[in-house]
C-alpha cells in the first residue's frame, strides 16, 4: 500500500463481544435470591418441627402498607408479631399458630412463609442462573475462532 493512499475502515464492524460480567452478575443474584428461597423453606421447616401449636388472638394489625404486621396474644398470654399468615387477619379473631416459644417467633398454620418470599424467589433466581448459563454459552461461542 502506498503510504499516501488513504486507509479505509472495513464495512462491516465485527460486533462487540458480550463481558464475563454479565455472567458472573448473573450467577451472584441467582445463588444468592435462591440461597434466600433456600433459607426461608429451612426456617418453616425448622418451626414447624419445634413450635407448639396453639390458639391465639389477634391484638393488633397493619396491613395494606409498606411494613403489614399481625400481633397476636396466644394461649400462654405472650404477644409476638406473626411472621406468616394467611388473609386478612381482624383484630379480636383466634386463629391457630405455631409458635417456638424460646425465640418469640410464630406463624399462622395455615401459611407456609411470608407472602411473596419463597416461589418468586426461586423462580427468580432459576431465571438468573438460567440467564448467566445463557451469557456464558454467548460469550464463549463469540470467542471461537469464527464465532457467531
Amino acid at each position: 500500500m502506498h503510504p499516501h493512499q488513504p486507509r479505509y475502515e472495513p464495512i462491516m464492524v465485527p460486533p462487540v463481544r458480550p463481558g464475563r460480567w454479565r455472567v458472573w452478575l448473573g450467577v451472584a443474584a441467582g445463588a444468592l435470591t435462591l440461597s434466600y428461597a433456600l433459607f426461608t423453606i429451612g426456617q418453616v421447616r425448622y418451626l414447624d418441627a419445634n413450635g407448639v401449636t396453639t390458639r391465639a388472638e389477634v391484638v393488633d394489625r397493619q396491613l395494606g402498607g409498606r411494613s403489614d404486621f399481625v400481633r397476636v396474644r396466644v394461649s400462654s398470654g405472650e404477644e409476638t408479631n406473626l411472621w406468616a399468615w394467611e388473609g386478612a387477619p381482624e383484630v379480636g379473631e383466634t386463629m391457630t399458630v405455631v409458635h417456638l416459644r424460646e425465640s418469640n417467633w410464630a406463624k399462622d398454620t395455615r401459611a407456609f412463609a411470608p407472602e411473596g418470599t419463597v416461589w418468586q424467589n426461586l423462580w427468580l433466581g432459576a431465571l438468573f442462573l438460567g440467564g448467566a448459563l445463557w451469557q456464558h454459552r454467548r460469550t464463549r461461542r463469540a470467542s471461537e475462532p469464527g464465532g457467531y
